[in-house]
């Protein structure tokens, strides 16, 4: 009953975060969850609007996030100078995380624009997974959220955002691209999981309500910060959630 609850929350989130990008992060999805010391693809795919992943993300990193969407929380640097044309996918190790629930996600920036994943779930060897701290936002939406951090105690840093900018989700950036190559993050050849997420872990869990994939202007981002997250608009995106939203409540 649980993991259906977070996967209904994500299908809503999407429905509340989609932006005009090309870039977009597809993998992890709603209701991923990975152990803490196994190695996963992120995955992400072209999703056809301007600008294209060869004119604007041919230089871009990733970092490991948490928080809720409008006081984004800085984790960690995964990749750094990652070109969009060359891949479509980058493994990574899931680290050692607390709590282990699902209030971690992904962002992806290239100096000008940004996109997320959708939340996920990190477990530790035991495989439990704790529910999200928070029931809703901030600013009400019913999209649970919590504040992690790094077991080794990395440092955070925490940015302002506005939770109407937020990230697509990985379900509904595949959706808008209709592309079956990879989603979110991970090399061109890895299928999204809204289009057969072939990754070398694509573990379905909690990803309580996280962002997802979705480009939001340099502009966007300072005024809402860099990982805020931005609004779901494609129709078809909306629909798929809908479609999705709907069959979990079934």
């Amino acid at each position: 009953m649980f993991n259906k609850l977070i996967l209904a929350a994500s299908a809503l989130l999407a429905t509340s975060f989609v932006a005009d990008a090309s870039m977009a992060p597809s993998y992890p999805s709603p209701g991923t969850v990975w152990k803490s010391g196994q190695q996963y693809d992120i995955l992400w795919a072209d999703d056809n609007a301007a600008p294209s992943i060869a004119s604007g993300w041919k230089d871009f990193k990733i970092d490991f996030m948490t928080g809720d969407n409008s006081q984004q929380v800085f984790l960690s640097n995964v990749a750094s100078n990652l070109d969009g044309t060359k891949i479509s996918k980058f493994t990574w190790t899931a680290p050692e995380v607390k709590p282990n629930a699902a209030v971690y996600f992904f962002m992806f920036s290239n100096g000008k624009d940004s996109a997320w994943t959708t939340r996920f779930g990190i477990t530790g060897a035991d495989g439990v997974l704790a529910e999200p701290e928070h029931a809703t936002q901030p600013t009400g939406e019913k999209i649970p959220w919590g504040t992690g951090a790094l077991a080794s105690g990395g440092g955070n840093s925490t940015a302002s955002g506005n939770s109407t900018q937020s990230a697509v989700s990985s379900s509904a950036s595949a959706a808008a691209s209709g592309a079956a190559s990879s989603p979110a993050v991970s090399a061109a050849s890895d299928a999204s999981s809204s289009v057969a997420a072939s990754s070398s872990a694509s573990g379905a869990s909690g990803a309580s309500a996280a962002g997802s994939s979705s480009s939001a202007s340099a502009a966007a981002s300072s005024d809402k910060a860099e990982n805020g997250a931005g609004s779901l608009a494609r129709p078809l995106a909306g629909f798929a959630i809908a479609a999705v939203a709907a069959g979990i409540l079934i």
